[in-house]
């Protein structure tokens, strides 16, 4: 097949699931997006709402193109929200952080790891949630890895602004990068609901578990 053949194909396709409303260019513009992001939020602004739209109308052919890549895209339909997976040795495991430990660094599953463990708290009424999001400052995020994890944040502030901006990228948090004190641990942010579906309640039952056992 040509690749004018597939291109022709893929427009045909399109056009009988979203009469015409959603173009190839606009297709290649979602895959692009999952593919350098691995996810669509519909509540981070307005532009990812838009491309979140689309996507939900072609669910079922990008399930198609990524799967041959070997890929997977997860829908959590309530929280508004997909995400890709890239391949790895657990192919049969979907499971958030667990899936995706092999592509990213300590840093980023520890830092993850800590803010679901985080959120879950404000689920439960230990913490306060406003407009499903939680403040934190990053001094409250190392405290939880230490508890967690007996580990801490990156020592220094240039190897957390990295790690901030990792995570801002999958969505997991918010913050003002021209705020006074950028990336020292008295920076506020505020964990995304996304987390929930990025962490897995398995994952975080391990971590519960290691915790208990490092208490005893």
């Amino acid at each position: 097949m040509t690749a004018e053949t597939f291109q022709a194909l893929l427009e045909n396709r399109l056009a009988e699931r979203t009469a015409g409303g959603v173009p190839r260019r606009r297709f290649a513009e979602i895959c692009n997006r999952l593919l350098a992001a691995g996810i669509l939020w519909r509540d981070y602004s307005k532009p990812e709402q838009a491309l979140y739209d689309d996507a939900t109308l072609v669910e079922e052919l990008l399930r198609e193109w990524f799967d041959v890549l070997g890929f997977a895209l997860t829908h959590d339909v309530d929280a508004n929200l997909m995400r890709l997976y890239p391949p790895g040795d657990d192919q049969e495991d979907e499971d958030g952080v667990k899936r995706l430990r092999a592509r990213l660094s300590k840093d980023v599953v520890a830092a993850a790891l800590g803010l679901r463990f985080l959120y879950t708290e404000a689920l439960t009424g230990k913490r306060e949630l406003i407009n499903q999001e939680l403040a934190i400052s990053l001094e409250e995020l190392s405290q939880t890895l230490v508890t967690l994890l007996g580990t801490t944040l990156p020592a220094s502030t240039a190897e957390r602004v990295q790690l901030m901006r990792e995570l801002r990228k999958h969505r997991l948090v918010r913050f003002r990068e021209g705020d006074a004190g950028f990336g020292q641990m008295e920076m506020l942010l505020s964990v995304l609901r996304p987390i929930l579906s990025f962490v897995s309640d398995e994952a975080l039952l391990e971590v519960r578990q290691l915790m208990q056992q490092r208490s005893a």
